[in-house]
């Protein structure tokens, strides 16, 4: 049997030979520990035993899958020595903050200072040992019976809806789990982290890709924190705190309801934004609304000027896009791609000058600016604000005070908008957030840009990149912090988004991905589109929007 390693040489090897054998010998080429691999762009452990020819890239840990799967068998690092000191603490990992995620205790428990460095201990005490993570292949049904023995029923849920045959459950010194991504091939890559008391339960941080050897400072979440905990509260009294309740609420006709309550809890808390803003003194006259990719700043900025409609407050909106410096000033990534993202691809200076003079009372003809020609000309719109008038800029750079340095703070309203998903797909398995976000834009840009998901794919680290340059960094400094997840919406996506990943070749580097967010989909029962409201946020990515 062949091997082609790294796109250069070639290995005869024998049926029984691991990849971990051959990583050990490529390590040097690596600045950073090797952690898994892709066999023909299929994600693998390093446990993992070719059976054909196949061709191998090895990944380490400065590379984003590299990281993603450190951080999940940190995870189970950290269930271990939970499980060994405190066996009848049940932790779910709740959601993340940054390169952080927030491990809250079940059933009114606590976790205590004494209980963490303990556990903290433990994990290191483990780590050293460089244990090794076992792959075991169960037929569904014997992994549900395993998982029932072990007493986590909502991972019983979660496999009682998957149309698997085949599942992977991983062994750990004295547990078993079931993960979503491959596990790090031993304990010993697991040595740089930090655990932080918060709330009931506690932080674990982790490196990012970037700098995968050092640990980004901690930062504070404190609105984001909130608005999480607000929505786990939403989900425990929807009664679908993991992906396999709401799956059970779909099979036993729940959807309507569960759509309902979702949809009209948006509604009400995008009036309170607007009464915020009415009640705020003196009333702030311009409102920024930020938020990374495909979050549905859009409609939300839509539906906030109905809000403000019928508080009797008139709003004009301001399209950012349109102050885009002519092309030929516009910044470059490193690959050369214009950097739109980057705030200097925003004419400042122009901006800046057009809000000091609508607040000052004076007429402004508004920019257009025209993405074939990447020229920016008059546009013929005409406005000035009148008492009682605002202003919506909708744009990734709201929240930050270069962009509207030209006028006070009292005038500003900054409002963050972001899909924070609070469904899991199991108490250890995260959606995250970033998958949301990426799935809706997946089946966004295939429906209205004519995008393949290929392309979408392909530019997503691109966009990530400069949402934690430009994005990230300002999200506590909002006034409020909307939170545009649906719990349900997955179930609407999945047929859109699994049609246009599947037409992804398995030649393609980013095959990978797709059959990554395939699987997470396939967790969710579909559910059609006809009675998702014309209004709703998730009109944005499927079509059929009251708001044009």
């Amino acid at each position: 049997m062949k091997l082609l390693i790294e796109d250069k040489d070639v290995l005869d090897i024998s049926p029984d030979t691991a990849l971990i054998d051959i990583a050990r010998r490529y390590q040097k080429e690596h600045s950073d520990p090797i952690v898994l691999a892709r066999a023909n762009n299929r994600l693998v452990d390093l446990w993992y035993k070719p059976v054909r020819d196949t061709r191998i890239e090895f990944l380490d840990l400065g590379t984003v899958d590299g990281i993603k799967t450190y951080r999940h068998s940190l995870i189970f690092l950290m269930l271990r020595a939970f499980n060994e000191l405190y066996p009848d603490v049940r932790l779910i990992v709740a959601h993340s903050l940054g390169s952080q995620f927030y491990v809250a205790p079940q059933n009114g428990q606590t976790i205590t200072e004494s209980m963490l460095e303990q556990a903290r201990i433990r994990m290191i005490e483990i780590a050293e040992k460089d244990e090794p993570f076992v792959r075991t292949k169960m037929n569904r049904e014997d992994a549900i019976e395993e998982m029932e023995k072990l007493g986590y029923d909502d991972k019983v849920r979660l496999l009682r809806w998957i149309d698997q045959v085949n599942i992977h459950v991983y062994s750990f010194g004295t547990i078993k789990e079931y993960f979503f991504r491959p596990m790090v091939p031993t304990s010993g890559c697991l040595r740089n982290f930090q655990m932080k008391k918060h709330d009931a339960g506690f932080l674990i941080g982790f490196p990012r890709h970037t700098e995968p050897k050092a640990l980004p400072r901690a930062l504070k979440y404190d609105k984001l924190f909130q608005v999480f905990k607000e929505y786990e509260e939403w989900g425990r009294i929807l009664q679908i705190s993991d992906v396999g309740h709401l799956n059970e609420a779909v099979a036993k006709s729940r959807f309507t309801e569960i759509m309902l309550i979702s949809e009209t809890l948006h509604e009400k808390k995008i009036g309170a934004i607007a009464d915020k803003i009415i009640a705020t003194s003196p009333r702030p006259r311009v409102m920024l609304i930020a938020g990374p990719s495909s979050s549905g700043k859009t409609t939300f900025s839509k539906r906030l000027a109905l809000h403000l409609k019928v508080n009797k407050i008139t709003p004009f909106t301001i399209a950012m896009d349109d102050y885009f410096v002519p092309r030929t000033r516009t910044p470059r990534l490193p690959n050369g791609d214009y950097d739109y993202e980057n705030i200097e691809a925003i004419d400042l200076e122009m901006f800046n000058s057009h809000l000091k003079m609508l607040l000052d009372g004076e007429e402004v003809e508004l920019p257009h600016y025209d993405f074939g020609t990447g020229e920016q000309t008059p546009s013929g719109r005409k406005i000035h604000l009148k008492n009682g008038e605002v202003l919506i800029i909708e744009g990734i750079h709201g929240l930050n005070n270069r962009l509207t340095r030209s006028i006070s703070e009292k005038d500003k309203f900054k409002i963050y908008v972001s899909a924070l998903t609070h469904l899991n797909i199991d108490n250890h398995n995260r959606f995250s957030t970033t998958d949301t976000r990426l799935i809706r834009r997946i089946v966004r840009d295939s429906h209205f840009r004519s995008y393949r998901a290929l392309e979408t794919l392909r530019r997503w680290p691109l966009v990530r990149c400069g949402e934690d340059q430009w994005i990230f960094p300002f999200q506590e400094d909002a006034d409020v912090i909307f939170n545009s997840s649906l719990p349900y919406e997955i179930c609407v996506l999945r047929s859109f988004a699994i049609a246009v990943l599947m037409k992804i070749p398995r030649t393609e580097p980013e095959y990978s991905e797709a059959r990554r967010l395939m699987d997470l989909i396939r967790c969710f029962r579909e559910v059609s589109t006809a009675d998702v409201p014309y209004t709703s946020i998730l009109r944005e990515f499927v079509g059929g929007s009251i708001f044009q």
